[in-house]
């Protein structure tokens, strides 16, 4: 756990990471919003410094993300989550909503499915899984530097764990639920997505009430990485927003 308290912080931002991934991914962006919020990224069940095996269900890891931040002393904090990470949040915020002072949804859904291929691909041939991953998390014009970088912090995984993480995102499903989420909500996703398609982002922003969505041209899955300027600016005045 990456955990960064500031002395007269305006409030606390924690960072969930997608599947198949780890709280490193989101090391420098916790490092860059803690010069206001308190701010912290963990490892969830299954890898890293926390250990242990994954989970297949969201609503298990939201569950340790609201230990995580009672250790902190985080009463409330906005929650931020890529992908998995994003149903990870949705799920924080139905089950603890007075734990969750806003969201960010990243690249994720109501739903999030997962083609048959990355499990099989996954328990049979990791490494080509790592590369099919990486080529297909971004858009055309991302730097050959940010995809080597994912792949890096992807290849720390463990298969199995993967195969929890993915099948945690193909058992989520939110849309009943939904309209239960009061925290204001920024939802955000790159139109070059090929892994969630930017209509599943287009509902969430439809059906959660106080919630406005952005779209970002020729970004793909992983914006926050890709479309990093971008991203920070809009998270930054979202939370301008909240505290």
């Amino acid at each position: 756990m990456l955990l960064m308290k500031k002395e007269g912080a305006k409030g606390s931002v924690v960072f969930i990471h997608p599947a198949g991934s780890s709280g490193e991914i989101w090391r420098d962006d916790a490092q860059y919003f803690s010069r206001r919020y308190n701010t912290m990224t963990m490892d969830l069940p299954g890898r890293g410094a926390t250990g242990g095996e994954g989970s297949t269900d969201a609503f298990e890891y939201a569950r340790f993300v609201k230990g995580a931040m009672d250790l902190a002393g985080f009463s409330t904090a906005v929650a931020v989550g890529s992908s998995m990470g994003g149903a990870v949040a949705q799920a924080l915020a139905l089950d603890y909503p007075q734990a969750v002072s806003g969201l960010v949804l990243l690249g994720t859904g109501a739903k999030l499915p997962c083609a048959p291929i990355i499990f099989e691909t996954i328990m049979t041939d990791y490494a080509k899984f790592l590369d099919m991953a990486g080529e297909m998390a971004y858009g055309p014009k991302a730097e050959r530097a940010v995809i080597a970088r994912h792949r890096e912090i992807a290849a720390r995984i463990r298969p199995e764990v993967a195969n929890c993480d993915f099948t945690a995102c193909s058992s989520f499903d939110s849309r009943e639920r939904l309209n239960e989420i009061k925290a204001p909500t920024l939802v955000m996703c790159g139109e070059a997505d090929y892994m969630m398609p930017a209509k599943f982002s287009a509902y969430l922003a439809e059906n959660i009430k106080n919630s406005r969505l952005v779209t970002l041209p020729d970004v793909g899955h992983h914006l926050m990485a890709e479309a990093r300027d971008e991203f920070r600016s809009h998270v930054t005045d979202f939370l301008k927003e909240i505290f």
